[in-house]
């Protein structure tokens, strides 16, 4: 798998791992590892992952697997050539046009900015 894109879904992996509280020590159990170590390896771009897994986390993501797996925004983009913004990512919602797709998607949206603004994504 190449490298460019192991490094995005490591980087996928561990943004919903954190922004929904998780430790990788609950995300190998969940997987049925013997240790965080063998997750742990995703996160680091140093193994690839495994589309059995790539499931299992999309359901308890609650995420399409593609969501896992594609080539998101950095959390660092650019603005100008050249140069960098911390903090700025892009986010992709889906509404259905229920009030609790709505309340659940801006209850995401406010912790994805609480870690930004304290600088843990």
């Amino acid at each position: 798998m190449d490298t460019e894109l192991k490094s995005h879904i490591a980087e996928n992996l561990r943004k919903h791992r954190v922004l929904r509280g998780y430790t990788q020590e609950y995300i190998a159990e969940y997987l049925g590892k013997r240790d965080y170590t063998a997750y742990s390896r995703y996160e680091q771009g140093r193994s690839n992952l495994k589309m059995e897994d790539a499931i299992k986390l999309a359901t308890l993501y609650d995420v399409d697997v593609q969501e896992l797996i594609s080539v998101s925004p950095s959390v660092t983009a650019t603005s100008e050539p050249g140069k960098k913004v911390k903090g700025l990512i892009s986010i992709l919602v889906d509404l259905d046009g229920s009030n609790s797709t709505l309340e659940a998607n801006i209850q995401r949206l406010k912790r994805i900015n609480e870690l930004l603004s304290k600088q843990e994504l």
